[in-house]
């Protein structure tokens, strides 16, 4: 058996210090930690490297874990973040699409709305129009049913103006007259109504109210007010001192109490 043999170092002193209290805490006196610790190292036991400082430390490994660790967390993660991407891209795409396709009925559901609120329009205001030419009817038979109570109240010897149908009976009989040639008409019994400015040769058809004169001198672009066709009647002439009148004898004859149209 070799005989051990003394190692003799030089260290700072409280570095000395310090070993010997790493030994007392070990249970174990300095020259016993020192000999196990070269026995370890030599026995491979203990890393050289660790000692020397050309090796990884036991805490840099534990470090290198850890951050592997985190390296592929992260992986992960990033991994999962690129799905949820493509899934919200998805989302926004369909989302986009559902808006448009939104956007486009509720434009057609306008445009049709628009239609029928133009169609509507459009049959109120006929209707209206149609109502007012029947008021306007109205009110015209009433001024003319009321104009001849008055007249006939101011003359009550002056017969009611002929209907239609009396006409109608009257041009009758005397057609009648006329294609019986045994029977020679009465020449002063049918005769011209007496006017001083027309003959009776230049009218045509059959008499008018003021109410038809009115609307016949529209038909030929003429506007003359009712009232005014009403005032003529009694004074049983169409006056050439207004623009009304002079347009008014161009197409039309008073006699007696009815208009004739002019040949």
């Amino acid at each position: 058996m070799t005989r051990d043999k003394l190692i003799t170092i030089r260290i700072e002193g409280e570095k000395r210090e310090a070993f010997n209290q790493l030994a007392k805490s070990q249970n174990t006196d300095t020259a016993s930690l020192l000999y196990d610790f070269i026995s370890g190292c030599l026995d491979s036991r203990i890393d050289i490297s660790l000692v020397t400082g050309k090796g990884q430390r036991i805490d840099n490994r534990l470090d290198d874990d850890r951050l592997n660790k985190i390296d592929n967390r992260l992986d992960k993660l990033e991994a999962t973040t690129q799905e949820i991407d493509n899934q919200l891209d998805t989302i926004a795409k369909k989302l986009a699409d559902y808006v448009e396709a939104f956007d486009d009925r509720l434009s057609d559901c306008d445009r049709e709305l628009s239609e029928k609120i133009t169609s509507l329009e459009h049959r109120l205001n006929a209707l209206s129009i149609q109502l007012d030419s029947q008021q306007d009817s109205q009110q015209l038979d009433r001024i003319d049913t009321d104009s001849q109570k008055d007249s006939q109240q101011e003359n009550p010897d002056i017969e009611p103006v002929a209907t239609v149908e009396t006409v109608y009976t009257v041009e009758a009989a005397i057609e009648k007259v006329e294609s019986d040639s045994s029977i020679e008409p009465d020449k002063g019994a049918i005769g011209p109504v007496p006017d001083d400015s027309d003959p009776i040769e230049s009218v045509k058809g059959e008499g008018m109210n003021a109410k038809d004169a009115a609307k016949y001198l529209e038909t030929k672009k003429v506007t003359v007010s009712y009232d005014s066709l009403h005032r003529w009647i009694g004074q049983e002439k169409i006056p050439d001192t207004s623009p009304q009148g002079r347009g008014a004898r161009k197409h039309l004859i008073l006699r007696g109490k009815l208009y004739y149209p002019i040949n």
